[in-house]
């Protein structure tokens, strides 16, 4: 049983843990470790033996006070998040999508951040973004059945939708409120249900503009009958 320290070699942060010496391979169950091992790769990093035990109790103990001693949990160059000890690694308990990263306390989820892989970081800012965004719902509009969708940005480009049209057709004040786009109508949740769809472009609408034109006359906008004028 001992005490480990681990260090990786690239940027110099390092992790404090224990183990019982049951298993050899053993390199730590710290999440922030964790990731940095996946980032940099195993054969980055040197584990050293602290101190060695004789029971369980020392184990923990020590492993506390190495903890304590080293300030390992604040310090910005160290993987550990917890106090150590029976506890362990407290960081699977941790709701990363609720903190607050802005503050300054929380170096030890900056830390997380910094040592995801791209693609993970990717993959984390996408859940965060669905769990943070509107609901929508969209259907087509000969079909009412309504489907949700949380990324209506992402949907937008799946289906060749201009992303301005869900807020255009949602905006009362609009002249497209309620109407539909490329075939499909699209729904934010806390708006009331859609009316069903009326397709009024073969209804001959008259806008006062038939039959009529305009000219500049002084700077200013003169209407006229086209067909008046035409016979003039």
């Amino acid at each position: 049983m001992h005490i480990y320290k681990i260090i990786n070699n690239t940027n110099g942060k390092y992790y404090i843990g224990k183990t019982n010496g049951k298993d050899p391979n053993y390199f730590g169950s710290g999440k922030l470790l964790r990731q940095a091992v996946k980032k940099y790769g195993k054969e980055n990093f040197t584990r050293i033996i602290l101190e060695e035990v004789d029971s369980l109790d020392a184990l923990n103990t020590r492993e506390q006070e190495w903890i304590a001693e080293t300030n390992a949990v604040e310090d910005p160059m160290s993987y550990n998040l917890a106090q150590g000890g029976e506890g362990g690694d407290l960081s699977s308990y941790i709701d990363y999508d609720k903190i607050d990263y802005s503050d300054h306390k929380m170096e030890g989820v900056k830390q997380w951040r910094e040592n995801l892989t791209p693609k993970e970081l990717a993959e984390w800012k996408e859940n965060n973004r669905l769990a943070k965004c509107k609901e929508w719902y969209v259907s087509r509009v000969d079909d009412p059945k309504e489907e949700l969708v949380l990324g209506i940005s992402k949907w937008c480009e799946e289906h060749g939708v201009d992303k301005s049209m869900p807020s255009a057709l949602n905006n009362p004040n609009h002249h497209l409120f309620q109407k539909q786009t490329k075939g499909w109508r699209i729904r934010r949740a806390d708006m009331p249900p859609l009316p069903p769809y009326e397709n009024r472009r073969h209804i001959p609408t008259d806008n006062g503009c038939k039959g009529r034109g305009w000219k500049l006359v002084d700077g200013k906008r003169v209407w006229y009958d086209k067909y008046k004028h035409n016979q003039e």
